[in-house]
């Protein structure tokens, strides 16, 4: 960026277009019109946000959490929009986000058409700003009655109101029409008959939802229809075995939330009005009410054994194998975890991978028995040894990292920011607990990072690490030492990696960041992803050793760039 520019002020552009209102400018045109205003201002285009068919009462979209991301980032100085009501509808989630991108993040708002009161900080113009957010709300909660009552009249008439088709239908709509086909559903043959198929099986009552998630991705019409999605699991297929759209009815229900600010949308399966449509049966109302016996047949209560078990690393432990082959772009958080399963029978438990349960091709990865995996896990932590001088040298690093007149701003910054969260915690006007958490969390992180650390800090930072065994013997005098164990290791233990019968990498989470691998007789994809894993977080870096060298487990990369535990 040239000198010229960086003088100018950097710009951002949010837009956003509901499904629900036809009379709306595009996307294109929005961003457009703010380009030009923009331009008029001298300002600078520098990254442009928007949501498409996303309604302004919900926050839950895509477009609109990355340009809060951006701006925590401090990536612009303004943001433009089209019209206010393009960033919320509903009134109060108007005003709360404008005071966090306004107060939280120093930022002017601007908009096209409407009042700003970051143009002129004048009373009139401020006083404007608000009227029109409360029109704007106003109508808005109109438009949404007459919509609902548009789409109960819809179904009515036996319309499909949904935007995406069942399996085994094709749907045509005004806003997106498929070329030889009118608005509605209409029957794809091919998967069609797939989906026939399902419905034949499971009223056999030989077959699981799993069972047939498993047989329709081995046909290669749903392989190719499903190539670049998640595979079908059995929960789709329970879903699916259960929509009476193939029937040839369509449902009604109203959208609900189960928390504040259009956060936590709630399922409609057992809130569905069911009518009449005027679209092709798939299947008949006899194969249908047949399965739906099969299932309340199949259904299993489960007896409570009288025990809880408690795992150390019940949702740690991940398949190597899995991590190896994972399709590139694929957005599955669950992939390739590893569920630990007791066995009442044989009397043990084992970790087990789930992709295969989840529809994805076997990797290979074999049941590996909990008491294993947490030995080795165990073994590690046991014999782990911090470098003498460690923390010294990782005292200074902190220390150096305050000297600078930046780093106190900053620090003053985070308090503000923090004490401003507090506040709309308080009066509970937060988007959702869990965001105001984590990102509360991630200010006290950043501003824990910036404030000098002494010796003694240190050495307690590495403590856990270093006298864990002491630790661990401590848990068993407690009333609940499986449940304080768990907790122990847990502050430690991101995430533990296994091949086959072995513990090949262990993640440390938090400040403390440690990966440990078995060097030797391993395949090269796994030494290739354990390089990839071993990323540089801080300045400081060593090599720690494990204590018990015979059993050719080493560890590489000790990390700490921020010392709490």
């Amino acid at each position: 960026m040239d000198a010229k520019t960086a003088r100018r002020e950097r710009f951002a552009i949010y837009a956003r277009y509901s499904s629900e209102m036809q009379n709306e400018l595009s996307i294109e045109a929005q961003i457009e019109q703010c380009k030009q205003e923009i331009g008029k201002r001298g300002g600078v285009v520098v990254d442009i946000f928007h949501d498409s068919a996303r309604s302004g009462w919900s926050l839950d979209r895509d477009g609109f959490n990355n340009l809060r991301i951006e701006a925590a980032r401090n990536r612009f100085d303004a943001i433009m929009f089209w019209k206010f009501d393009r960033l919320a509808r509903n009134h109060d989630h108007a005003v709360m986000i404008k005071m966090m991108l306004r107060n939280d993040f120093q930022l002017s708002l601007y908009c096209v058409e409407g009042f700003s009161e970051d143009d002129d900080n004048s009373p009139y113009t401020a006083m404007m700003e608000q009227i029109l957010a409360v029109i704007s709300a106003y109508y808005s909660k109109n438009l949404s009655s007459e919509t609902k009552r548009g789409k109960k009249q819809r179904v009515l008439k036996g319309l499909f109101n949904g935007s995406i088709a069942p399996l085994g239908y094709i749907l045509s709509t005004l806003k997106d029409p498929h070329p030889s086909l009118a608005p509605g559903l209409h029957v794809d043959p091919e998967v069609a008959s797939i989906v026939i198929r399902a419905f034949e099986l499971y009223a056999t009552g030989k077959y699981s939802d799993r069972d047939i998630a498993t047989w329709m991705n081995e046909q290669s019409v749903i392989q190719s229809l499903r190539a670049s999605e998640k595979p079908i699991g059995k929960e789709m297929i329970r879903d699916l075995l259960q929509n009476r759209v193939y029937t040839g009815r369509v449902p009604y229900s109203n959208t609900e939330y189960s928390r504040g600010f259009g956060q936590g949308k709630k399922s409609s399966r057992h809130r569905k009005e069911w009518f009449e449509g005027i679209h092709e049966a798939i299947i008949s109302d006899e194969l249908y009410d047949l399965c739906q016996d099969v299932r309340k047949k199949n259904t299993k209560y489960r007896i409570a054994s009288g025990r809880m078990r408690t795992y150390i690393l019940h949702d740690r432990v991940y398949c190597t194998r899995c991590a190896i082959t994972k399709p590139n772009g694929l957005n599955d958080e669950l992939y390739g975890k590893m569920r630990p399963k007791f066995s009442v029978r044989d009397n043990m438990g084992a970790y087990w991978c789930l992709s295969h349960h989840r529809g994805y091709k076997q990797c290979g990865q074999r049941g590996i028995r909990i008491e294993r995996v947490d030995e080795q896990v165990l073994d590690v932590l046991y014999n782990l040894n911090i470098p003498e001088g460690f923390t010294g040298r990782v005292e200074q690093a902190v220390r150096n990292k305050i000297e600078h007149e930046a780093a106190f701003k900053r620090m003053e910054e985070i308090k503000q920011i923090m004490q401003n969260m507090d506040i709309r915690w308080d009066k509970g006007f937060v988007i959702s607990a869990d965001e105001y958490f984590q990102q509360r969390e991630q200010l006290q992180r950043e501003f824990d990072a910036l404030r000098p650390v002494d010796y003694d800090n240190l050495m307690e930072a590495a403590d856990l690490l270093k006298n864990f065994r002491i630790y661990w013997n401590d848990c068993k005098t407690l009333e609940k030492p499986e449940e304080a164990q768990q907790q122990l290791v847990q502050k430690l233990v991101h995430q533990v990696y296994v091949y086959d019968q072995k513990v090949v990498a262990i993640a440390l989470h938090g400040d403390f960041r440690i990966i440990l691998d078995q060097v030797e007789a391993m395949p090269e994809e796994v030494k290739k992803l354990l390089a990839s894993e071993a990323k540089m977080v801080g300045n400081i870096t060593e090599n720690v050793t494990n204590q018990n060298g015979s059993d050719g487990i080493r560890t590489r990369d000790l990390h700490l760039d921020r010392v709490a535990c």
